[in-house]
């Protein structure tokens, strides 16, 4: 994949449009031949169970839920115990071994004497329909296509209520899967016993429901950060401390009903093709099956890439809840009238069923008037409890952007509602160090790479320094447009610079794909906890980065220290110390603040500050002048630990690697953030480097009296932050 990727990568990386296709077509190569095998398994399954023509729609239905509960078992198994345990290849071979288990049962299966799989005639008492087995297939593929949008929807609404985390998304994959197989184990025991007038009464009974709940729970996730902290208190109680069963708990109120519904009407649908179609029930579920699972892609290309963007989350899920409503009055009101014979100077139709669909599209319409715009969104707690005002809101298709005034001078750029960047003194501080001190270090800096443009505090930094190419890959064009429009007070309108050149890629694809060298490379990525971020954290990038770098080339890489467990800290630091064994770590001394930069070296030796002194020009002096560092000499109260320090605190800790991302999953985990933050300073700040080790090219009282002016600094703020956390989760907490 990635050869391939390599490959293809010069040619398409200009454009959005061609670069997508290109990680479609290579993801379709590897995974449809496996997913292709999984599609043939349920129709096979339902062939091989079905004895009789009457328990057909039984089996589908019975197998249908127990393969969706399967899926759910598989969902909770790999995402809360094998990948965090055991990593993503052992959980990728624990399948392989299950399906080879599988296999062999198969093949035993098949010499027994007495298979049920027979072709059955199709059964004489049931009745002719009028029903177009077309139009019913259309009806499958447009319900595949409304669940999968939902699911689509129902995951960048849930995103901010329940936090960016692995767990997130497996708890909402969970809630869906189990409401589809419920729903199915539901229908099982009617659906054979039902006429085609029935199941069409039904179905369409479903769907008119389905269309009123998803309007109406619209107006559930308006309140579901109160849903949240009500579904915690129950659990508290019975003594249990992890947030997951509380955060299921209001995850399965939200969104079991209406994926039940979801999980009902597939059955149904099946039943009537089958009743319907002139073919045998095995090519009634693969009929089926095919077009609902075409709509399906269908609805998530159309929900992500297209119908966020333009119309919402919201109102997206009041659209899936008008085609919804759609096929449960052509199901209601005109199959089912039509399927059953009526008495003669009987009215064609049927008055209720109407009127139930009326009322239906008045929920739907009452619902959307009263709808107040975005509230889905913007009622979760982590834009409410703040209170700070909400300056702009946007749905992108890669995220969710809001700029938000959390004080009088502080600004807070979030994409799904992480802070990635902002006017905050310790960010400030932090930007500018990190694109300062790797370029003060290289002897001459020309082409830089620069990864997550932020606010582009850290672009200008770089601007400020003689370098030919400024290389930004940015994910989101949002944030681009965003901070060049609204947060110029920190990048100075760095973007207009001729030497900038903008990636719209996320970091790891960009230096994956690209054939380009750069003299420094700046990874600032967003918190490595939050779900796909980690890979920017890993011992495999750090090394992908370090064969895009020359000779004497340097990398840094932004490491917050906050909702970072101090194991997970160290994994980071230890996996970037694997590719740099030149590493160090620094903070911003003029103001207590959770984050740190780690630089990596490709030189060996101490740290250059003759070097350091010739790259600070005026128009570095006049930035860093800012945070009160007005000579080459203030830098050295910015380095906390040297490479013998960074060995010594990490040698027994293993690196972060991709096959086990455990800071998604543990740190995933945590709930206060302050705390790591004081353990992990506390750590650093009584290991730290003496400079006459660290550094060359200065007299040795520059050094003492630098490093006494850092170390009172430094445990002035451990001392902060002490405080801090004893007065935030120990005096305060009950």
């Amino acid at each position: 994949l990635n050869r391939g990727y390599i490959a293809a990568f010069p040619g398409v990386h200009q454009s959005a449009l061609l670069l997508t296709l290109v990680r479609g077509a290579l993801a379709a190569g590897f995974l449809l031949p496996p997913t292709i095998l999984m599609g043939g398994t349920l129709p096979l399954l339902v062939r091989w169970f079905t004895g009789e023509q009457e328990g057909s729609g039984t089996a589908i239905s019975a197998l249908y839920a127990v393969n969706t509960l399967g899926a759910t078992a598989g969902v909770a198994l790999a995402g809360f115990v094998l990948i965090p345990r055991a990593g993503l290849l052992a959980t990728i071979f624990t399948a392989v071994i299950l399906n080879f288990t599988l296999a062999i049962v198969a093949v035993v299966l098949t010499r027994q004497p007495n298979n049920p799989a027979t072709s059955q005639p199709r059964n004489p008492a049931t009745p002719p329909t009028r029903i177009s087995p077309k139009l019913l297939l259309l009806a499958s593929a447009l319900m595949g296509l409304a669940a999968i949008a939902d699911e689509v929807f129902w995951s960048r609404i849930l995103v901010l209520h329940l936090g960016s985390s692995v767990y997130a998304y497996s708890l909402m994959l969970f809630s869906f899967l189990i409401g589809i197989g419920i729903g199915s184990g539901i229908v099982e025991r009617y659906v054979a016993r039902l006429e085609s007038a029935d199941v069409a009464k039904v179905l369409g009974a479903i769907e008119l429901a389905l269309a009123a709940v998803l309007a109406l729970q619209i107006h559930l996730f308006a309140h579901f950060a109160d849903l949240l902290v009500a579904s915690v208190n129950p659990w508290i109680a019975i003594g249990v401390t992890s947030p997951f069963p509380a955060l299921l708990t209001a995850t399965l109120i939200a969104l079991l009903i209406p994926t039940a519904l979801m999980g009902a009407a597939f059955p149904l649908t099946v039943r009537l093709y089958e009743i319907s179609a002139i073919e045998n029930e095995t090519r009634s579920v693969g009929n089926v099956y095919l077009v609902n699972t075409i709509g399906s892609i269908t609805g998530s290309l159309l929900a992500g890439f297209a119908l966020i963007r333009l119309v919402g989350s919201q109102n997206g899920l009041f659209l899936m809840a008008c085609i919804n409503l759609a096929i449960g009055a052509w199901f209601r009101v005109t199959q089912a009238s039509s399927l059953r014979p009526r008495p003669p100077g009987a009215q064609a139709g049927s008055l209720r069923y109407t009127k139930e669909a009326l009322l239906a599209a008045v929920i739907v319409a009452g619902a959307f008037a009263f709808a107040k715009p975005d509230q889905v969104i913007l009622s979760a707690g982590l834009f409410t409890e703040q209170r700070a005002p909400i300056l702009l809101f946007r749905e992108d298709v890669t995220a969710t952007v809001t700029l938000r005034k959390l004080g009088p001078d502080y600004l807070s750029l979030e994409l799904n509602g992480v802070n990635v960047a902002g006017t905050s003194g310790e960010l400030m501080g932090t930007q500018k160090l990190q694109g300062h001190i790797p370029l003060l270090l290289h002897p001459n800096p020309q082409r830089v790479l620069h990864i997550g443009f932020g606010s582009g505090g850290t672009a200008w930094a770089v601007s400020r320094h003689p370098v030919s190419n400024i290389t930004i890959a940015e994910i989101s064009p949002e944030v681009l447009q965003v901070s060049g429009s609204r947060l110029t007070s920190v990048n100075h309108g760095v973007l207009h610079d001729p030497r900038v050149h903008v990636e719209i890629n996320d970091g790891r694809n960009f230096v994956l794909g690209t054939r380009d060298k750069f003299d420094v490379i700046l990874s600032d990525s967003i918190h490595p906890r939050y779900a796909g971020n980690g890979s920017l954290y890993t011992r495999d990038y750090f090394e992908i980065c370090r064969r895009h770098l020359t000779g004497a080339g340097v990398m840094s890489m932004w490491l917050p220290m906050y909702s970072l467990t101090p194991r997970n800290y160290l994994q980071i630091v230890r996996a970037f110390r694997d590719v740099f064994p030149n590493t160090t770590i620094w903070s911003v001394p003029n103001t207590p603040n959770s984050f740190t930069i780690v630089i990596g070296r490709m030189e060996d030796g101490p740290l250059p500050l003759d070097r350091v002194a010739r790259n600070w020009s005026p128009a570095v002096a006049q930035d860093l002048a800012g945070i009160g560092m007005n000579k080459p000499a203030d830098l050295l109260m910015a380095l906390m630990l040297g490479p013998s320090e960074v060995a010594r605190i990490t040698h027994n800790i293993p690196p972060h690697v991709d096959d086990l991302p455990s800071v998604e999953y543990e740190s995933g985990r945590l709930i206060d953030r302050d705390l790591v933050w004081y353990q992990t300073f506390n750590l650093l700040a009584h290991n730290m480097t003496p400079l006459r080790n660290a550094f060359s090219g200065a007299d040795p009282a520059t050094l003492d009296a630098a490093q006494r002016k850092r170390d009172e600094i430094t445990f002035a703020h451990l001392k902060f932050i002490h405080d801090f956390v004893q007065r935030e989760y120990v005096s305060n907490r009950p």
